[in-house]
C-alpha cells in the first residue's frame, strides 16, 4: 500500500470518527432539548393548576407531584413549612403514609441547616444515617413506625418567598441503586425557581380573594360577604317559611379603650370579642365584622324570642370575660325578618341599628 493511500484512509477514518462524535453530540443535544421542552410544558400546566386553586395544601401538593414526576429516580417526596415555633411541619406528602403530616422536625435537625444554613439545594446520600445522628429519638421512633425512613437518597431544597424561608421541598429515592446526581440537583433548582414564582403569585391572589370576603384582623366575614349571606337566607326563608334574626352589635366605650390603652390593646379586644361571638352562636349562624367596633350576627331559623335569649346569654359570657382586668361590654339591637315581610338588607340593618342605639341609651340612663 502506498503511503499516500494509507494517509488517505487515516483521514477518512478520522472524518468518520468526527462524524460519529458529532452525531452523538447532536442526539444528546436533542435529548436535552426534549427534556427541557417536557419540563417547560409540565411547569406551564402546573402553574396554571396552581393559579386555579384557593387551597394552600393543594398548591403545595401540585408542586410536589410535579417535582417528583420530573426528577429521575424520585419515588417519594414531601413539603415542610415553617411554623410559628420555628419548627418544620410536614404539610403534604407523596409516596409516604399520610400520618407523616402529623410530624414536626426542629430547625436545627434539618439537613440543610447543618450543611449550608438553608442557602441552597443539596443532595443527602444517606438520610437514614443523618436522621439517626441528628434527629430527636422520639421523632425517629415515630417515623420508623410509619416507614418514613425507608429512603436511600434525597434532594432537599429551601423554599423562599420575598427572601424569607417558608419551607423545604424534599424528593426521595427508595432504591439503593438509584441515587441522585448533580444533573438532578440542577434540574431541581430550575424547577424550584419556576415554582417559587407560581407559589408566590398564587398565595398573593388567594390573599386578595381572602381580603375581599374576610376581615384580616378577626377572620370574620366582612360586609360584602354578609350581604350575600343575608340574601341567601332570604331565599331560603321564602322556601321554608322560617324567620331569622339579624343582630347589630356595637361595643361600648371602645374609643375610650383605644385612647387609654392603645390601638394594639384595642385590636386584642376586637379579636377576643370576635372569638366569643363565634363560640357562642350556632354552627350555622353567621358572624361578621361590619365596621370598626360594629359586628353583625345572623341567627338562622330563629325568632325574636329565641334571639333575645341567645343575646342575653352572650352578654353574660362577655361581661364575665376580662382582658388585662378590663371589662368588655356591648349593646345590641335585633331585627326579626319574617317570611311575609318586605325587608331587604339595608332596611333590616337600619331597624337593628335603631334598636341597638335604644339599648345603648337605656344602659346609659340606668348608669346615671
Amino acid at each position: 500500500m502506498r503511503f499516500v493511500d494509507f494517509i488517505y484512509e487515516i483521514i477518512i477514518l478520522l472524518l468518520a470518527i468526527v462524524s460519529i462524535y458529532e452525531y452523538i453530540l447532536l442526539q444528546k443535544h436533542k435529548k436535552q432539548l426534549n427534556t427541557y421542552e417536557l419540563v417547560r410544558k409540565k411547569l406551564y400546566l402546573t402553574s396554571d393548576k396552581i393559579s386555579k386553586t384557593n387551597n394552600e395544601d393543594e398548591i403545595y401538593s401540585i408542586v410536589l407531584n410535579t417535582i417528583v414526576d420530573l426528577i429521575p429516580n424520585a419515588t417519594k417526596g414531601s413539603v415542610l413549612l415553617v411554623k410559628d415555633n420555628g419548627n418544620f411541619k410536614f404539610q403534604v406528602v407523596k409516596g409516604f403514609q399520610q400520618e407523616l403530616v402529623n410530624f414536626e422536625i426542629k430547625r436545627e435537625e434539618a439537613y440543610l441547616y447543618k450543611i449550608n444554613g438553608f442557602k441552597e439545594t443539596a443532595i443527602i446520600n444517606d438520610p437514614r444515617e443523618y436522621d439517626r445522628i441528628n434527629t430527636d429519638k422520639d421523632t425517629i421512633e415515630g417515623l420508623q413506625k410509619i416507614n418514613a425512613l425507608d429512603i436511600y437518597c434525597s434532594i432537599s431544597a429551601p423554599i423562599y418567598l420575598d427572601n424569607r424561608l417558608i419551607g423545604l421541598i424534599n424528593v426521595d429515592s427508595d432504591s439503593k441503586y438509584n441515587k441522585f446526581t448533580e444533573k438532578d440537583l440542577e434540574l431541581m433548582d430550575q424547577i424550584k425557581c419556576e415554582l417559587e414564582l407560581a407559589i408566590k403569585n398564587a398565595l398573593a391572589q388567594n390573599k386578595l380573594k381572602y381580603l375581599a370576603d374576610f376581615d384580616e384582623l378577626t377572620d370574620l366575614i366582612n360586609r360584602r360577604t354578609l350581604k350575600k349571606e343575608f340574601d341567601n337566607e332570604i331565599a331560603k326563608m321564602k322556601l321554608h317559611k322560617n324567620p331569622f334574626c339579624l343582630v347589630m352589635i356595637d361595643m361600648d366605650n371602645f374609643k375610650f379603650l383605644n385612647d387609654t390603652y392603645g390601638h394594639h390593646f384595642g385590636d386584642l379586644v376586637l379579636k377576643r370579642f370576635s372569638t366569643i361571638l363565634i363560640e357562642s352562636v350556632g354552627m350555622n349562624d353567621v358572624v361578621a365584622r361590619f365596621a370598626g367596633d360594629e359586628f353583625i350576627i345572623i341567627l338562622k331559623e330563629c325568632d325574636i324570642t329565641s334571639a333575645e335569649i341567645k343575646m342575653k346569654a352572650i352578654t353574660n359570657i362577655v361581661e364575665s370575660t376580662k382582658l388585662d382586668d378590663v371589662l368588655i361590654q356591648f349593646s345590641y339591637g335585633i331585627c326579626e325578618v319574617m317570611p311575609d315581610s318586605k325587608m331587604n338588607f339595608d332596611k333590616t340593618l337600619t331597624y337593628a341599628d335603631t334598636k341597638m342605639y335604644e339599648n345603648k341609651r337605656l344602659k346609659n340612663l340606668n348608669e346615671k
